[in-house]
């Protein structure tokens, strides 16, 4: 036997014998009695939902105002790649923050040897992130402000392109090419499912997502008798099922004199030429603030160069009584 096969079965057989975790009775009366202590309350698990531009991570930023000026730290995963703009207008200095980009060019191992994309690494990668920050947080879960995953809709569109190669490593199918049934799309929505879940379990007050909007298509007659695909509203382009996760969810929409659609622009004729706004209609509000959902606010405007910020402060500034109405909206 040669001294590389010896290495070889000592490695094995230390393999084979490493202890395991116990998940028994003592296991979980240790888990419960961990709970009972911790002071971690979820203030915020929330959708921001819109179309491009409409201050979907500024307005989670704004949300995080208080710790971020406190010092706590602030992690963006950042599927987009847009974070970054944001945060330097908003909080140029500020080194609490701590933007984690996935797609990284850097990064060798989210690339396939022909220099293609590996969405399956991409997505593993985000779960490697998520796990090592909550290792962190568990640490000093007083020392964190929040979590924003910034592209939830990205991130769903990445685990459809892993899909085919996760249903190869668990031998669903044999070849890359290979067909497999409608029903195996469930792994999609799996993998999407897995990395919020463990999200929204961190022991953070505040976590927040944010997700595009898509069209709702349908063939319908152009007046002329001709069948045509035409856009007849709008959903949140995340997994069915995904609402669920979150106990608040804010819709914001672009406003101009004149509509825009194809840019997912809406119309409104009170507005001045070389004026438009974002306004954010609050759809789900569990627990706190609940009376404030159906009310649209705007959050911010632009008057001619001239940009004013709004917010939600109402939203933001949980236990905090504000002056704020749920009446005090924009139509």
């Amino acid at each position: 036997m040669t001294w590389g096969q010896q290495t070889s079965t000592k490695t094995k057989t230390a393999v084979e014998t490493a202890p395991k975790t116990l998940y028994d009775r003592e296991y979980y009366r240790n888990l419960l009695t961990a709970k009972k202590t911790q002071k971690t309350t979820q203030v915020h698990r929330m959708a921001l939902v819109a179309h491009e531009n409409a201050c979907k991570t500024g307005l989670a930023l704004s949300f995080l105002d208080n710790e971020i000026k406190e010092g706590k730290k602030v992690a963006i995963i950042d599927i987009d790649n847009s974070a970054g703009q944001t945060v330097d207008y908003v909080y140029p200095d500020n080194d609490n923050i701590m933007i984690l980009p996935m797609l990284d060019e850097a990064d060798d191992s989210i690339y396939h040897e022909d220099n293609s994309l590996n969405h399956h690494a991409l997505v593993n990668k985000t779960k490697w992130f998520i796990n090592l920050l909550a290792e962190e947080i568990e640490t000093d879960p007083g020392s964190w402000g929040g979590i924003v995953f910034d592209g939830g809709s990205t991130f769903l569109k990445w685990c459809e392109f892993a899909m085919r190669a996760s249903l190869l490593e668990k031998g669903v199918i044999e070849n890359e090419d290979d067909s497999f049934n409608q029903k195996e799309w469930r792994e999609r929505n799996r993998m999407n499912r897995d990395v919020l879940d463990r999200l929204h379990a961190l022991p953070v007050a505040k976590i927040y997502n944010t997700f595009h909007l898509k069209a709702i298509q349908q063939y319908m007659d152009d007046g002329t008798g001709k069948k045509v695909l035409m856009a007849v509203g709008e959903r949140p382009d995340w997994e069915k099922g995904t609402m669920r996760r979150f106990s608040q969810q804010i819709f914001l929409s672009r406003y101009m004199k004149k509509a825009d659609l194809a840019a997912g622009v809406k119309g409104d004729k009170s507005l001045n030429e070389g004026e438009w706004c974002v306004r954010a209609t609050i759809e789900e509000m569990k627990g706190q603030k609940m009376e404030y959902v159906g009310s649209t606010h705007t959050v911010l405007s632009v008057n001619n160069g001239k940009v004013t910020w709004f917010g939600l402060p109402m939203i933001a500034n949980e236990g905090v009584k504000s002056n704020v109405k749920p009446s005090d909206t924009t139509e």
